[in-house]
């Protein structure tokens, strides 16, 4: 286990950016749908706080840490609210906002794999955090607007959090600095994430 630290302030404001992105990914989402104002900003939260909401739940965390620093909370909901108005020209695959996403899944999988691991889960628990942190509010969003969520579709996606879950798991086992496994959790991830999608890469598909 890493010792009980803070995470450095670079990825706390990471987190934030990460917050943001998701926040937007959500609320596009819902101008694609149609949906009204209060659609895009629930959209909005939902995709870039769900996850952590699930998982602080599932781990005992109170309050969580959507509510317990509401920073994050303001941000999806002003993001939502100026994507409704002004992101209208922006298509959800863009170049840019598929990279900063892969870094938001990045982090989030690091934030992740992080908590439970502070949170004395074993490693299976690990991996699970990671990835429900990292796209459980994708999946939330799908449910709310009746699609088949993205992680179950051939992208790989779930699989980049999963193996940057891995990662996170591996450095620890061989007593690699807090700052390596941080690091090297965020940027593999985001790697494998930019890596299948500029390839085309799959997995195999039913």
């Amino acid at each position: 286990m890493i010792t009980a630290v803070p995470l450095p302030p670079a990825v706390h404001f990471l987190d934030l950016f990460g917050t943001a992105v998701f926040a937007l990914t959500g609320a596009l989402r819902a101008l694609t749908r149609k949906l009204d104002l209060m659609g895009a900003v629930v959209l909005a939260v939902v995709t870039a706080l769900g996850g952590g909401m699930m998982r602080d739940a599932l781990i005992g965390r109170h309050p969580s840490a959507a509510f317990a620093d509401q920073t994050y909370l303001l941000i999806a909901i002003l993001v939502g609210i100026a994507a409704f108005f002004w992101g209208r020209t922006i298509r959800e695959q863009e170049y840019w906002l598929i990279g900063f996403d892969a870094i938001g899944l990045g982090v989030f999988t690091l934030v992740g794999a992080w908590v439970a691991d502070q949170a004395s889960l074993g490693s299976v628990g690990i991996l699970f955090i990671a990835m429900l942190t990292a796209t459980g509010g994708g999946v939330l969003r799908a449910m709310l607007v009746a699609e088949i969520p993205f992680i179950l579709k051939k992208e790989i996606y779930a699989s980049a959090s999963l193996i940057g879950g891995l990662t996170y798991l591996t450095l620890d086992k061989l007593d690699c600095t807090a700052g390596t496994i941080i690091w090297s959790v965020m940027l593999i991830t985001t790697a494998i994430r930019l890596l299948a999608w500029r390839l085309n890469l799959n997995l195999p598909q039913a």
